[in-house]
């Protein structure tokens, strides 16, 4: 049986709009499914949303025929792709690898901003944005905690961000993560020069916004790669799930 994966869906995409956004990404493999996250991604905080994350990803392998702790690969897009790393984090001998896409790794200022809008509120209504804002004790935690996993997974992000500031705010600088760049040949010349402490192990050829970087072929390719690169070791007896080491 191909190896499960749970694709998690960033901020406020859910019913037809998360549908049309995973589509093509979706349609690659036959044991891919999609999550939403709780609330809109918005009203719950993130390590609230955990458990929600949980509970989707244990009914998408029961309706697959699986067990709940069934070994996954995770792919991620923006606050999904947070949510993803630390789900991998807290469960390390169910996640095999995973795939960071656009993730604000080092705080998004449109969630910063928002955040700020509404401190007139007489408490936090927007407790996943504020999450997601540079220096957030979430995000302080989770760069304490990737080490731990971080030969297990693959970011990638595009120089047209949009909602990070600079877009090297997405690049995850822990060793052992593989970043991979989305650039137009010039940009990732420039990128080389202006950033040398941000080196990257792959170049996606194109301009690609934060919004269709799931529906990208080439984006695409890679996350399907690494996918079968896994399945194969797990054909092969290298990893397996259960029996690899927290």
């Amino acid at each position: 049986m191909p190896i499960a994966v749970p694709i998690v869906a960033g901020t406020a995409i859910r019913g037809v709009a998360a549908t049309l956004m995973m589509r093509r990404v979706l349609e690659r493999h036959p044991n891919a499914f999609l999550i939403t996250l709780a609330s809109f991604g918005v009203t719950l905080p993130l390590h609230k949303s955990q458990e929600h994350i949980s509970e989707d990803i244990q009914r998408g392998l029961h309706r697959q025929g699986r067990d709940p702790d069934s070994p996954v690969v995770l792919v991620g897009h923006s606050q999904g792709a947070l949510a993803s790393l630390r789900y991998a984090v807290d469960h390390p001998n169910q996640v095999l690898h995973v795939v960071s896409v656009g993730s604000p790794w080092n705080g998004s200022h449109s969630a910063k901003r928002v955040a700020r809008l509404l401190r007139w509120a007489p408490r936090d209504i927007t407790p996943a944005l504020t999450d997601m804002a540079e220096g957030s004790p979430f995000l302080a935690q989770l760069h304490d905690d990737l080490p731990a996993i971080a030969d297990r997974v693959t970011n990638i992000y595009s120089t047209h961000e949009l909602f990070m500031t600079p877009y090297t705010a997405a690049h995850i600088d822990v060793p052992g993560v593989v970043n991979h760049l989305i650039a137009t040949e010039s940009e990732y010349r420039r990128h080389l020069a202006a950033y040398p402490d941000l080196p990257v192990d792959g170049h996606i050829e194109g301009r690609i916004t934060h919004l269709g970087e799931m529906s990208a072929p080439e984006v695409r390719a890679v996350i399907w790669a690494k996918v079968e690169e896994i399945a194969d070791q797990v054909r092969r007896g290298e990893i397996g799930g259960r029996e690899r080491p927290a």
